[in-house]
C-alpha cells in the first residue's frame, strides 16, 4: 500500500503544469537529437546535463527533462532508420529491416506510427513491471554474486554459439576475443587494474 501512495505522490509531482512543459520540451529536443545519426540517447542526455544545471531546475524537473530527452532520442533514431535506412543507434537497427521497405512502398507514415505506438506500449509495460516487481528484483540483484555472473556469461556465449548457424566456432572465438578485450582495464567492482601492462592508456 505504501508503494501505491508513493506512486500517487510521484504522479502528483510529474503531472504539474511546469513538469509537463518540461517533459514536452525534453521530448522535442530528444527527437531532434535522435534524428541525427551517431548521436544516441546517451549522448543526448550527456549534452543536456549541463543545460539542466545551468537553468537551475529543481531535481525532479531535471530528472523529468533528462528522461524525456532519452525517450525522445529513442524514437528519433527510428525516424532516420525508417526514412533513410540509417540507424541512429544500435537499438534501431532492427527497425530498418521492416520500416525502410515500408517507406519505399509509400507507407512511411504507417511505419512511423507503428514505431511510436510500439515504443509507447513497450515503455508502459516496462514501467508497470518495474513498479510492481522492483522489490523482488532488488532482492535478486543483491543475491547475485561472482558465481551467478560467471554462469550468466557462459550462458551468453553458448547462446551466441547457438545463434551462429553453420559457423559456431567462429562466433565462439569472436565472443572469447570480446571477453578478453573487456577484461582489460579497471575492474568495476574492486578497482583492480587488469592486464594493463602498467600503461595508463589501457586503464579505460
Amino acid at each position: 500500500m505504501d508503494t501505491l501512495s508513493y506512486l500517487g505522490q510521484g504522479f502528483g509531482v510529474a503531472l504539474s503544469p511546469y513538469n509537463l512543459v518540461t517533459a514536452l520540451s525534453g521530448t522535442l529536443i530528444g527527437t531532434v537529437v535522435g534524428l541525427l545519426p551517431g548521436l544516441g540517447p546517451i549522448n543526448g542526455v550527456a549534452l543536456l546535463i549541463p543545460i539542466a544545471f545551468a537553468l537551475g531546475l529543481p531535481p525532479e524537473s531535471a530528472l523529468i527533462l533528462l528522461a524525456a530527452v532519452y525517450l525522445g532520442c529513442e524514437y528519433g533514431g527510428r525516424i532516420s532508420s525508417i526514412l533513410l535506412n540509417i540507424p541512429g543507434e544500435a537499438s534501431t537497427v532492427m527497425t530498418t529491416l521492416d520500416g525502410y521497405p515500408m517507406a519505399r512502398k509509400g507507407l512511411a507514415g504507417v511505419a512511423l506510427s507503428l514505431s511510436a505506438w510500439s515504443s509507447f506500449i513497450g515503455a508502459f509495460i516496462a514501467t508497470c513491471g518495474m513498479v510492481l516487481f522492483a522489490p523482488l528484483l532488488a532482492k535478486w540483484a543483491i543475491a547475485f554474486g561472482p558465481a551467478e555472473y560467471f554462469v550468466l556469461m557462459v550462458f551468453a556465449i553458448v547462446a551466441l554459439g547457438g545463434m551462429a548457424g553453420d559457423k559456431p566456432l567462429k562466433t565462439f572465438i569472436a565472443a572469447l576475443i570480446g571477453l578478453f578485450l573487456s577484461a582489460v582495464g579497471i575492474d568495476a567492482n574492486s578497482g583492480v587494474y587488469r592486464f594493463t601492462g602498467d600503461s595508463v592508456h589501457l586503464a579505460d
